[in-house]
């Protein structure tokens, strides 16, 4: 993942003055004379299209279940602090109410004794507790935009990563993408990616928080002849950005959107593009 957010910044220099970052570390002693030198070429750098789109992630909700060797992990460490650690409160208490019993016992104290009859113990409270445990039901992790295919919403797959998705369309085709934008001058490109999501989705700058300012990726697209010509760029290069999602947001009348998981993203994403964004994203797999 990093590696590729390295290479995504190493984009950003080509594009600058037509040197890459691993032609300059291949020679470091002539560094100088590329960086500077390349700028009065005569040959011409490709002109390219610059975009920033945003990956908007709503981040799981409750904890998803662990694999074999976490249980396993789990399991061992409660041993550990069970045997290394000192006794509880209620550990105590009981070893309070035990030398009660005792010294009652052994002075043959009246049964009658108010101080003794509405004393709680530490089992009257576990067996108050473990009644309250037995009449708790838990709440059932599949839900109704689960059961409906609800792809709108974000109250889905609540133990896993969901990516917003937008849907666009171009030369008569229905395209999802993710939310991106034109590259103005004198915008950063995280400024970009921001006016994109803006353009999908109304929230408060409080619910998304953009982690980082540099790209975590890139997707380079390559023109025809007849495009490029039409155009005057070789291709685009679309800078992706990450965000996650704080609180509740409302998408835009007139934006057709999903909230996807990892292994629907294959179903709507084309496929050269799902694989530039796979390179910064976990995979829950």
């Amino acid at each position: 993942m990093f590696s590729f957010r390295f290479r995504a910044i190493a984009n950003l220099l080509t594009l600058k003055n037509g040197v890459s970052l691993s032609n300059v570390y291949q020679n470091p002693q002539s560094s100088s004379r590329m960086l500077y030198g390349s700028l009065s070429t005569t040959n011409p750098s490709p002109k390219w299209e610059l975009l920033s789109a945003i990956c908007l992630e709503r981040t799981p909700i409750i904890m998803p279940p662990m694999a074999k060797i976490e249980e396993e992990m789990a399991d061992m460490f409660q041993k550990l602090d069970t045997m290394k650690s000192l006794k509880s409160d209620h550990e105590l208490k009981q070893d309070e109410d035990k030398k009660v019993i005792a010294s009652l016992a052994g002075e043959n104290q009246d049964e009658s004794n108010t101080d003794v009859a509405t004393r709680q113990t530490a089992q009257d409270f576990e067996d108050a507790c473990n009644e309250e445990l037995s009449k708790f039901k838990p709440g059932s992790k599949i839900t109704a935009e689960d059961l409906n295919g609800d792809l709108k919403s974000t109250n889905r797959k609540l133990d896993k990563h969901l990516v917003f998705v937008v849907q666009e369309k171009k030369e008569g085709k229905k395209i999802w993408k993710l939310p991106h934008a034109q590259w103005i001058s004198g915008e950063t490109l995280r400024e970009t990616a921001e006016r994109a999501l803006k353009e999908h989705v109304k929230t408060p700058d409080t619910s998304v928080r953009v982690l980082g300012n540099a790209p975590w990726g890139v997707h380079t697209i390559k023109y025809p002849s007849s495009i490029r010509e039409k155009v005057g760029f070789t291709g685009a290069k679309i800078f992706f950005f990450k965000a996650q999602l704080l609180s509740a947001c409302t998408t835009c009348s007139d934006t057709e959107h999903h909230w996807l998981g990892r292994n629907e993203l294959t179903e709507y994403l084309d496929p050269q593009y799902l694989r530039s964004v796979q390179k910064f994203l976990i995979d829950e797999d």
